[in-house]
């Protein structure tokens, strides 16, 4: 698995043996960052705040640092995944704009961070946990009016988020498809 663009592009990044960890495959992870630097959403992923669900090894979020996104918070529990992501944050030389919450995704008290410009959440598949997580982001004020929100889920199963948030677009890689959403207006 590598950075497929920025200033990091081509650079391997470590995997991780957890069974809990899926990655975001290299096509659907290369086709969400043309969709978001294509125009098509009001957020720029040069100088966001990225807010990493789920984490995993970190790939998304350190995707976006190595296109110019100024901090990446990235929130995983599975210690084997903490390990990984951890080494792979060094070994691009990415601490001073990482930020890792080893902590559970769906009980997040509080946020001493600025509000995120985007968001990934690729939970395990069949979960249901995306909702859970983002409900709790929202809680704390870690979501504004200008979020743009991305869940990952399997084509075929349907991405529901409380009437907090409201669907986009959508767009299917393979067997992964990508949800957007943004917080409904009131």
């Amino acid at each position: 698995m590598n950075i497929i663009g920025g200033d990091k592009r081509g650079a391997k990044l470590a995997t991780c043996n957890s069974t809990a960890v899926r990655p975001t495959g290299q096509r659907t992870r290369e086709a969400l960052f043309n969709i978001l630097q294509g125009g098509r959403f009001s957020v720029s992923v040069a100088g966001a705040v990225v807010i990493d669900l789920f984490a995993g090894t970190g790939a998304i979020g350190l995707e976006a640092l190595s296109r110019g996104a100024d901090q990446a918070l990235f929130v995983e529990q599975d210690r084997s995944a903490l390990k990984t992501l951890q080494a792979n944050i060094t070994q691009l030389g990415m601490q001073s704009r990482s930020v890792i919450l080893a902590q559970d995704a769906l009980t997040i008290a509080r946020w001493p961070h600025p509000a995120a410009d985007l968001i990934f959440a690729d939970p395990p598949y069949d979960s249901g946990l995306a909702g859970q997580a983002l409900d709790s982001l929202f809680d704390v004020g870690a979501i504004s009016q200008k979020t743009v929100i991305v869940v990952e889920t399997r084509k075929t199963d349907p991405c529901l988020l409380s009437p907090h948030f409201d669907l986009i677009d959508s767009r299917s890689y393979g067997i992964a498809k990508l949800n957007f959403f943004a917080l409904a207006s009131d």
